[in-house]
């Protein structure tokens, strides 16, 4: 689901008018469409404009690991102070959970801070990932310790673009690139090895149907 609209007007003019508009289309995805598994977040660095730093900027003679972690928290901090109050987040998680509970709430926290939870989430996003890395899984939220187990997330696309050289998001007539057997099968192993999940991006063509080179693909990996 993406916060961030480019059509709706109050996306810009009034955030708790736009938390109202998103409620009203979460509330005819989790009623209309039977058990829906997890809600994945997209595009919240549309109303978040501090703590973002370089992966380079390291303060001190910190070790590297100890680096990363100031700089995780630091983000965490400043996504609560302004992010999460912008999109009005504590607000959301409990109205999807007011309707599936059982429904898994992820925030994508981009490429740039992989792996962070951006509060209240029940899972991690770890975009792009393609070499299993140590990954911190218990987390310490509101005086609680979570387990908050990663998502790895990837394109079925390969040819890229200039937006996504890797490999294209959503559906572009003009791609007809897909993933070969055994770069998904390595994909997977890099999930097992981290004990997360694997969601493979096979956005819909403008028929509603996925592209023939993706479910043939898929159907092969079965085999």
């Amino acid at each position: 689901y993406s916060l961030w609209d480019r059509h709706e007007k109050t996306h810009d003019t009034d955030d708790w008018a736009y938390v109202e508009f998103m409620k009203k289309q979460l509330c005819e995805l989790l009623t209309n469409y039977g058990d829906i598994v997890e809600l994945w977040f997209d595009g919240f660095w549309k109303k978040q404009k501090t703590g973002w730093t370089k992966k380079g900027d390291i303060i001190g003679e910190l070790a590297p690991e100890d680096a990363r972690a100031n700089r995780d928290n630091a983000f965490i901090e400043s996504w609560r102070n302004e992010g999460a109050y912008r999109w009005q987040m504590d607000h959301l998680y409990q109205y999807i959970k007011s309707i599936q509970p059982d429904c898994l709430v992820m925030n994508n926290s981009t490429t740039s801070y992989p792996g962070v939870p951006l509060h209240p989430v029940d899972i991690r996003s770890g975009e792009k990932y393609t070499q299993p890395v140590a990954d911190q899984k218990v987390w310490t939220w509101l005086g609680r310790e979570l387990y908050l187990p990663m998502q790895i997330e990837t394109t079925m696309s390969t040819k890229g673009s200039k937006q996504f050289p890797s490999g294209n998001w959503f559906w572009h007539e003009w791609d007809h690139s897909v993933a070969s057997k055994e770069k998904i099968q390595g994909w997977l192993r890099v999930a097992g090895q981290m004990q997360a999940n694997l969601l493979l991006n096979v956005g819909p063509m403008a028929s509603g149907k996925l592209r023939p080179e993706d479910e043939s693909a898929l159907l092969d990996v079965l085999r």
